[in-house]
């Protein structure tokens, strides 16, 4: 087995950092729509599961049309279908970032516990998420712990902090 040539590490771990960002953009869309529903009355938990996911492809359709747009407009390209489906295949961690929320209000219509038990549980899900991608992210040993510690505390209070806004909404 022979190493990658640099340009094909370059490309690998491009699309890493796309799919991690996409994560995060999906990651913290998630908690927005958690922290939305949170304030209903009395949310169902498959109907907040289908709102958390339903919400979840939506974003993926309009990123994705976004970046086709992007593209056909600074390149004049003529785009097909193979284009539209490469982009929904690159982008769709923005989806399976919103897997874990869902799972956990799922489980609450099983009764494994109550509503209010998962919206916390899929807030902390969500935050742990920025964590470990923030850490995945952050560089390695050659970069200054205290700045690498700094960055992953930086990519959660950012998810933090968009879900403090969408709540203070709702109290206004």
């Amino acid at each position: 087995m022979t190493e990658p040539t640099v340009d094909e590490a370059t490309v690998e771990h491009s699309g890493t950092v796309h799919w991690l960002a996409d994560y995060i953009y999906g990651t913290i869309a998630t908690l927005v729509a958690i922290a939305g529903l949170t304030f209903e009355t009395n949310p169902g938990e498959l109907s907040t599961a289908g709102v958390v996911i339903v919400g979840a492809v939506a974003i993926w359709f309009a990123h994705t049309l976004s970046r086709l747009v992007s593209i056909r407009s600074s390149r004049h390209l003529r785009l097909g279908i193979r284009d539209v489906l490469a982009e929904l295949r690159s982008s769709w961690s923005i989806v399976t970032a919103a897997v874990p929320a869902t799972v956990v209000f799922v489980l609450a219509a099983l009764h494994l516990w109550t509503m209010h038990t998962a919206f916390i549980v899929a807030e902390l899900v969500g935050v742990a998420a920025l964590a470990v991608v923030g850490i995945g992210t952050a560089g390695g040993r050659d970069r200054p712990l205290a700045r690498r510690i700094g960055y992953v505390l930086a990519v959660v209070l950012v998810g933090v902090a968009i879900v403090v806004l969408e709540a203070g909404v709702h109290l206004l």
